[in-house]
């Protein structure tokens, strides 16, 4: 696990080194193609990246500055997502992955209704969001007590898949498309032999449970 810290009341951190893990850099690679088909030109921002913004971001924001200052030049920015340094209308989509578990519930609103107000009219949220069913909260369970997980910054939970699709609804968006991800395979994600990657395809075929959510908004 990264660094990680609580500043103005929110979690940010310094991910572990995601091309460590075969099996997990490969799953976050599928992450991004999924997003990359909702990117139909026009200007992308996307909020709290880590360590590695997405390949279509026009603009990236990151409230840990360590991480912003690494990739530095004019598109990267520290920033908070509870309050973007942007104009109204400012970008087309607005993108966010696996981010929302660090802000406080009382916040994440805040977060959506920041999105709404930089896109401009039928702008696209896209949302990729951990939503644990019983497999992943168990796994990781199991992860935590064994020690191999390191230590648990999931302060402030997760959402359920509901709770994703609400959020959205109630602060600015109607939902166009939902989808599950996730596979039994993906406790393996945690190991650092170049074998795992070659579980890849057997991942693809084993979308059976539930540890992300993808969603798509558009503004109303």
């Amino acid at each position: 696990m990264g660094e990680w810290q609580i500043r103005s009341g929110a979690i940010v951190e310094r991910p572990r080194t995601v091309d460590e893990y075969p099996l997990l850099s490969a799953v976050y690679d599928r992450h991004d193609s999924l997003i990359e088909r909702h990117v139909d030109g026009g200007r992308m921002l996307e909020v709290a990246f880590g360590t590695h913004p997405h390949p279509d971001a026009d603009v990236a924001v990151e409230a840990y500055p360590e991480n912003a200052r690494e990739f530095g030049g004019a598109h990267v920015a520290t920033a908070d997502a509870r309050e973007l340094p942007f104009e109204d209308d400012a970008f087309d989509v607005v993108v966010g992955r696996r981010f929302l578990h660090h802000v406080p519930a009382e916040d994440r609103g805040h977060v959506v209704e920041e999105a709404a107000r930089v896109l401009a009219p039928d702008g696209r949220l896209v949302v990729l969001e951990g939503t644990p069913g019983l497999y992943r909260r168990l796994t990781k369970w199991v992860g935590f007590r064994l020690g191999l997980l390191g230590e648990d910054n999931d302060a402030y939970g997760h959402l359920t898949r509901l709770e994703l699709l609400r959020l959205l609804a109630e602060h600015g968006f109607d939902v166009v498309e939902t989808r599950p991800l996730g596979s039994p395979l993906l406790p393996l994600a945690i190991l650092r032999s170049p074998r795992t990657a070659g579980l890849v395809g057997l991942y693809e075929r084993t979308q059976w449970v539930r540890w992300w959510t993808l969603a798509v908004g558009r503004t109303r």
